[in-house]
């Protein structure tokens, strides 16, 4: 078990964490998500031991992870971070670059374990080319392969799926699972888009300007956002003050200043309902978004798979009063 307690941390007067507490349980996958510059990154290297906290600290399996001020060598033995930048060494092949995390284990089982990350890597048919060689979704195997390859306790990713086209995403996603599966390894990864946090992650949690905002399940804080910030960066979202509801034929609330918020699926196309205007249709394979002007303040966002739509033509929506969340800012 991964525990961090009020973790702190500052650069240049500029906090970068703040008072962050969380519990990483075995063989969990945790996300956190959040914008560019909200302490991510400086969060990791605080857990993996590889920044020293101002306050706080991190313990594994009720052990205290040291900071690099405080060791010959930074980083704890069970923790592995692998970076944004994957720091793969430039000039050996991929298969080297594994092989070089086993370097202290006998040669059978090095090779034997090599051969393993390989084929659960899906690196086998480039494992004799160097990085340079290789594409960025094999860059990113082969440095979370070199991660895994002792077995770590804890595998901590800053940003696996940034640099990654479609496919190669999916295939990082799969790996994670099964790499959990196998060897029961605690995996937290911190990202700036939610659309693989909600499907991959066990427990989910938004941080803004350092500070771990809201935390739970990829359903509740979907469903249930704290606030807009955690809303937007869960997915689409149509946000508008509770002043507007009847807009929607959407009962009052006792303050019409109060910001609502609502999914764009759980909006019901019904030549019953409330009548609108198309603005937009968006083709997004599966389905299309539109994009609805009910008045000069409310414009929602749905999805629909109904091909008979065209901009500027008059539609009905229905909306579930249970459907609508109201936001604490």
């Amino acid at each position: 078990m991964l525990t961090a307690t009020k973790l702190s941390k500052v650069y240049n007067a500029v906090p970068a964490v703040r008072n962050v507490s969380l519990t990483l349980e075995p063989g969990q996958i945790m996300a956190l998500v959040g914008a560019s510059g909200s302490g991510k990154s400086t969060l990791l290297n605080l857990l993996a031991g590889l920044a020293d906290a101002d306050s706080g600290e991190v313990r594994l399996n009720d052990e205290r992870v040291m900071g690099p001020s405080e060791v010959l060598v930074a980083g704890h033995t069970n923790i592995r971070l692998v970076h944004q930048e994957y720091q793969l060494m430039p000039n050996v092949s991929v298969r080297e670059n594994i092989t070089y995390a086993l370097r202290f284990y006998e040669k059978s089982y090095r090779e034997f374990r090599v051969n393993e990350l390989l084929k659960l890597c899906r690196l086998t048919d480039v494992q004799d080319r160097i990085p340079r060689q290789v594409s960025g979704g094999e860059k990113q195997r082969t440095a979370i392969a070199r991660a895994i390859a002792d077995k770590p306790t804890v595998l901590l990713l800053d940003e696996p799926f940034s640099h990654l086209d479609l496919p190669n995403r999916l295939i990082v996603r799969d790996l994670l699972f099964d790499m959990v599966r196998q060897d029961d390894t605690s995996c937290l990864f911190v990202t700036h888009d939610a659309t693989d946090a909600l499907s991959l992650a066990d427990s989910l949690g938004i941080i803004r300007d350092g500070k771990l905002i809201q935390f739970g399940s990829p359903v509740d804080v979907y469903r249930k956002p704290a606030t807009a910030y955690a809303a937007r960066m869960t997915g689409i979202v149509n946000i508008f003050k509770a002043k507007h509801l009847a807009t929607l034929n959407l009962p009052e609330v006792a303050n019409p200043n109060e910001f609502m918020c609502l999914r764009p699926e759980q909006i019901h196309l019904d030549d019953s309902g409330v009548k609108g205007t198309i603005r937009a249709v968006l083709f997004k394979g599966s389905h299309y978004e539109l994009e609805i002007e009910m008045s000069r303040y409310v414009c929602l966002n749905l999805l629909t798979t109904r091909t008979d739509l065209r901009v500027g033509q008059s539609v009905g929506v229905r909306v579930a009063s249970e459907s609508v969340w109201r936001l604490n800012g």
